[in-house]
């Protein structure tokens, strides 16, 4: 009776790790953040300070940044790298920043750096809806 006992432990244990494995969120690829970024304006926010911000994507590589309270701008160019992240290099910097995209239950997605959650796309816009 024992060795019953111990066998539906296992048993128990082994499906609760796959239940977890299986609720792990997946991380966007390639031509699903191109899908979702392309020819858009893209709602967020910036997690460190929860400011809000507004980028346009377009298709052919450049994206535009405002910042919604206090109007400052950016540009630069965006691409999905080999490893399916989104990646955007502001002018006058030398290394792109580049995030894994995350969709979150309630539609939004959040961009990881290095395993940190540093920003959240709340929302997408056909077009550039800002004029960026």
């Amino acid at each position: 009776m024992r060795g019953v006992g111990f066998g539906l432990a296992i048993m128990s244990m082994m499906f609760a790790v796959a239940v977890a494995a299986a609720d792990e969120p997946v991380a966007l690829e390639r031509q699903e953040i191109i899908g979702l970024v392309s020819e858009k304006t893209i709602e967020c926010r910036k997690e460190k300070d929860q400011s809000l911000c507004a980028n346009w994507f377009s298709e052919d590589g450049v994206v535009k940044r405002i910042m919604l309270a206090d109007g400052a701008r950016k540009e630069g160019v965006w691409f999905v790298d080999d490893q399916d992240r989104l990646c955007i290099l502001w002018t006058g910097r030398i290394k792109p920043l580049c995030f894994m995209l995350y969709e979150q239950a309630d539609g939004s997605y959040h961009l990881i750096k290095r395993g940190k959650h540093v920003t959240t796309l709340l929302g997408a816009e056909e077009g550039n809806t800002k004029d960026l």
